[in-house]
């Protein structure tokens, strides 16, 4: 006995007849996009395969998920007597929004790609306690790891996105306290100990909690989050450069063997504030010495306002 067919969108080939296409389109309360209503027996639409409940994503190659009802419907009138409809059923749509892909024509043709297991660990993934060279992490059973950020794209799900962020009060930014399983941000590649740098392309670091808050609220039912795990955040951090989303891919940032690495602050390059004093330090204890006074300056933190609790943990 065969089993059910896969699940993938359908390319819907409509040539108008007599007495039109044959199908009811609409919008329902509450979901975004446009719904098949109701297809006539015997009508162009039945033969193109088209069924009642399918969502509507393109028209004769256009995306339309945003477009009013209206703009739709002109959309379909455009091309005179035949259209090219890429539809959805109920299944299939849950199915793609679950896995946060984007429906396409092809997947009409080839089917959706295979189902990756987001908790299970991919081979660039760090070894958990796991000790990083200067150009990767060390695997004991494989290659080194490149230590490079992650751009995560979340699609807000029934429930939002399914992460925690909040602010640690003994180091500046803000990370990932929880990823909820099986939420959009697990699939995603969004892992606790995250720290967000970008939000929809613009930095963050220098934000306060509520204003990183808002720029993920900005966007109604999507972000885009450029992240770092701790051991590339060290990384970086120990080079002095900022991660953005040209370290997704090509060269990485590489250690200066003579005591110093470029640095960026807001848009302007710095030499090691200790070279110039005339003690040509390693990155390594020129940092320790800048952490040993920073903590001599906060040596005693400032008492939470627990008033001010959503401005340290917001859940999304």
């Amino acid at each position: 006995m065969a089993g059910p067919a896969p699940l993938r969108p359908r390319l819907c080939r409509l040539v108008r007849g007599e007495q039109g296409y044959g199908f009811h389109l609409h919008g329902e309360k509450g979901r975004r996009g446009q719904f098949v209503r109701r297809v006539e027996p015997g009508s162009p639409a039945e033969a193109a395969a088209l069924r009642a409940g399918d969502r509507l994503v393109e028209v004769n190659g256009v995306n339309v998920e945003g477009e009013t009802h209206h703009q739709v419907v002109q959309r379909i009138k455009a091309v005179e007597g035949q259209t090219r409809l890429l539809v959805v059923d109920k299944e299939t749509d849950e199915e793609l929004r679950r896995r946060q892909l984007k429906c396409t024509e092809d997947m009409a043709q080839w089917g959706l790609p295979p189902v990756h297991d987001p908790w299970e660990p991919k081979a660039c993934w760090p070894a958990e306690g796991g000790l990083g060279s200067e150009a990767g992490g060390k695997d004991v059973n494989g290659p080194p790891r490149e230590l490079r950020p992650r751009l995560c794209h979340l699609r807000k799900g029934p429930q939002g996105y399914g992460f925690n962020l909040h602010s640690d009060k003994s180091r500046p930014g803000q990370y990932i306290r929880s990823v909820d399983p099986g939420s959009p941000a697990a699939y995603s590649g969004l892992r606790a100990q995250d720290r967000l740098i970008e939000v929809n392309g613009q930095n963050v670091e220098g934000l306060r909690h509520t204003e990183v808050v808002a720029s993920i609220k900005a966007r109604e039912e999507e972000a885009r989050l450029l992240v770092v795990d701790p051991e590339t955040d060290e990384y970086f951090k120990r080079l002095r450069v900022t991660p953005t989303e040209e370290h997704l891919q090509g060269p990485l940032p590489s250690p200066v063997s003579n005591g110093t690495s470029p640095a960026q602050d807001g848009s302007t390059w710095k030499r090691d504030p200790f070279q110039e004093s005339g003690l040509h330090l390693s990155p390594t204890a020129a940092e320790a010495k800048e952490k040993a006074r920073a903590t001599r300056i906060n040596k005693r933190a400032p008492q939470m306002d627990w008033n001010r609790k959503r401005e340290i943990f917001s859940n999304f």
